[in-house]
């Protein structure tokens, strides 16, 4: 271990090294040195946004609209701080895209889908479009949004619930992808899933409407098995 004096502090500031004080070391039991770290290149850039970019290229050319995202990708026009793609996304092998291109890319993503993927009443879409629509854009966005974010050196509470915000986003909407990487069996089985929570949420709403009736019908008295039948009765004529 180096004691860090003066004279090494400035060298340290020559090279472009900067102390930074790390919030944990305040905590008597906490080893900062064995805390889990998350690795943002390979976690976020080439986990999340890359699998993202390619599950939302698969459903741009499922809605056959990839060709105005393609032309809107390369069109972005050269600005300090925004990066040019003279390439196509999927016209490059996968390893070609590294962290520097994909933060690049993250930069623009949603302004370029957004046009593509309006959920205006103008836009001219069935209602089933543009409900997959809203939610794939709701996942570009989240996801973008929290990239952007999670960059920062320095978080406060503001940014931290933002964070959260857009992590909850991205988890609602991604569901617009899931036949894209799912087998058959497995959208069977999920759909069949999903066909048991909607009738369990309809039995515990009827269920309610029933006491509802019930307690507005007897008002304070005891529903006995009999009531309960001639209430029932009267139901079904209804």
């Amino acid at each position: 271990m180096v004691l860090l004096d003066e004279t090494n502090i400035d060298v340290l500031h020559t090279l472009g090294v900067h102390p930074i004080r790390n919030q944990f070391r305040q905590y008597p039991f906490c080893n900062v040195y064995h805390l889990w770290q998350p690795d943002e290149l390979h976690q976020l850039l080439l986990g999340l946004v890359k699998d993202l970019l390619h599950r939302l290229l698969k459903y741009l050319k499922a809605r056959n609209v990839k060709n105005q995202f393609d032309n809107r990708f390369t069109s972005v026009p050269r600005y300090p701080g925004l990066q040019h793609f003279s390439k196509l996304f999927d016209s490059m092998k996968s390893g070609s895209w590294q962290g520097k291109e994909i933060r690049g890319m993250i930069r623009t993503l949603a302004v370029n889908c957004a046009p593509i993927l309006d959920c205006s009443q103008d836009a001219g879409k069935t209602a089933p479009e543009t409900a997959s629509d809203e939610m794939v854009m709701g996942a570009v966005w989240a996801l973008c949004e929290f990239s952007l974010l999670v960059r920062q050196q320095n978080h406060s509470d503001l940014s931290l619930a933002a964070l959260d915000d857009a992590l909850k986003r991205l988890y609602k909407k991604k569901g617009a992808f899931r036949d894209q990487k799912m087998s058959k069996s497995a959208k069977a089985q999920v759909d069949e899933l999903l066909a048991r929570e909607s009738h369990h949420l309809q039995e515990q709403k009827i269920h309610k409407i029933r006491a509802a009736m019930e307690v507005q019908l007897y008002g304070a008295e005891k529903v006995t098995t009999l009531k309960r039948r001639q209430f029932q009765v009267h139901l079904n004529r209804a």
